[in-house]
């Protein structure tokens, strides 16, 4: 065999690998798109009543509390072992899930399903490393293959599972598993065996994972409370709580660093900061943007269905092929990771302002609103590359897992501040519109129909709230 001919079959396993892992990104990225869509129904026949808020948020939770801990057992254990015994929990989680007799199993089931699959997810986010050192567009390339992967996989996934919630809310959830099934297969063949990272004996630091644990708990369960009231206890006490935690966790991990199991002293290094900065940019305007739009086309062009779900597609698909350009302009070194940062940046607002402005003039079709699609997608997808590999970069080779799953933790972190936020400032402006304009029994109307979903018997009602949604969003923009 030929050296270029070698070269070449080297570089399609890399790319094979990298498309594998981005599959399994893809499930970890689907899965709460379907259980969102499955949650209506799985919550009328299971009756969760005052249950449904943290069956919709559990998985989630469960992900961004324990996935650092999962990326340190992964250094342990060997990140293939991991991967093939989470994708094993995750059929667990969603099996239990899918048979569910009340609202208990089901929140048991989804809490399983996310601690496995976020340790999946940061198990293959590690793998970066490893194959990108292989292929030729080094780590800013694997990055894009990666992300371009994710980005498709996702998209596949989600209208899968979704098309499979109208067969049944249980059947939708056996997507997961069966997708688990194949992937474990897959595993066994593509990644490569397990090689030890620590030593035996190296910390466990149990108390600072419980610490860290809690503490990513608490402030994010205060924070998606913020969506339905800013000022209350379910949103102030968990969030203060949180972050008492959090101190006394920096304190800890301070204190005999060489006993402990997260290099706090990250938080001092400018590449870290600048990537919890770059993370911030990418996630909290998907989690500001998102959602809003989404609920948007609901409100003003009443979309519904799969004409909901199409509406979606220019914003996600424009994300692949974007991610692949961008991970080879970073690998030939043709702009550097914070020009890329900038531009995404600069793209985002110009996206973000393109749809406050179609918002208000009123559009009488979705295409109105690709511009804006287009633009948001592209500004997501830019910085994304530049974010990880400035973490992959900061993680060194004893704290290897910790700090390539912080990556998944900052993002949850910023993606839900960035959903709050979005729901406070439109759902605000939104009351405040019906109030000025219809007066008080208006909103105590519009607010019963928010809490049971029955219709005011004023016809105006909706139509003005509706005006008021396209003004918040405006704002939110």
């Amino acid at each position: 065999m030929s050296q270029t001919s070698a070269a070449a079959t080297k570089s399609g396993g890399v790319t094979m690998a990298l498309v594998f892992l981005g599959l399994l990104a893809g499930i970890q990225s689907a899965d709460p798109g379907i259980s969102s869509t499955a949650l209506i129904s799985a919550g009328k026949d299971l009756t969760f009543g005052g249950l449904d808020g943290l069956a919709a948020s559990v998985s989630t939770l469960a992900l961004a509390a324990t996935v650092i801990s999962t990326g340190m057992l992964a250094d342990r254990l060997g990140r293939k072992k991991v991967i093939l015994v989470a994708m094993l929990l995750a059929i667990v989680g969603d099996g239990i899930v899918s048979i569910a007799q009340n609202p208990w199993m089901f929140i048991i089931g989804r809490a399983i399903a996310g601690i496995a699959l976020g340790a999946v997810y940061g198990a293959a986010f590690a793998y970066i490393q490893y194959f990108g050192a292989k292929g030729k567009g080094g780590i800013a390339g694997a990055l894009g293959v990666f992300g371009a992967s994710t980005g498709l996989f996702t998209l596949l996934i989600i209208f899968s599972g979704s098309s499979l919630v109208g067969v049944g809310w249980r059947v939708a959830f056996l997507l997961v598993p069966a997708l688990s099934v194949l992937t474990i297969i897959l595993g066994l063949i593509i990644l490569p065996k397990d090689e030890k990272g620590l030593k035996k004996g190296a910390p466990w630091d149990v108390a600072g994972q419980l610490l860290l644990g809690f503490a990513i708990i608490a402030t994010l369960y205060g924070i998606s409370h913020a969506s339905d009231q800013l000022v209350s206890p379910l949103t102030i006490a968990p969030f203060v709580l949180g972050l008492i935690l959090f101190v006394l966790f920096y304190f800890r991990e301070r204190s005999n660093s060489d006993k402990r199991f997260f290099p706090i002293a990250l938080l001092k290094q400018p590449l870290f900061l600048a990537a919890i900065g770059v993370g911030f940019l990418v996630n909290f305007s998907a989690g500001l943007g998102f959602i809003s739009f989404n609920n948007l086309f609901q409100y003003q062009l009443d979309l519904k269905g799969l004409a909901l779900s199409l509406s979606q597609l220019p914003y996600i698909i424009v994300g692949i092929p974007v991610a692949l350009i961008i991970g080879r302009i970073l690998a030939k070194q043709i702009v550097s990771r914070q020009v890329s940062a900038f531009v995404g940046g600069f793209i985002l607002a110009a996206g973000a302002l393109t749809f406050a402005f179609t918002a208000l003039s009123s559009p009488k079709s979705i295409w109105e609103y690709l511009p804006a699609l287009l633009l948001l997608g592209i500004g997501t997808a830019v910085p994304s590359v530049a974010y990880g590999s400035m973490i992959l970069q900061e993680a060194d080779v004893k704290h290897y897992g910790v700090v390539s799953s912080s990556r998944t933790t900052i993002g949850q972190f910023w993606y839900s501040l960035g959903l709050a936020v979005s729901a406070v400032v439109i759902d605000s402006i939104a009351r405040s519109h019906v109030l000025a304009k219809l007066g008080a029994s208006a909103e105590t109307a519009l607010n019963a129909w928010s809490a049971t979903g029955a219709k005011p018997a004023d016809a105006s009602v909706l139509p003005a709230a509706a005006e008021g949604f396209v003004q918040g969003f405006a704002v939110a923009m």
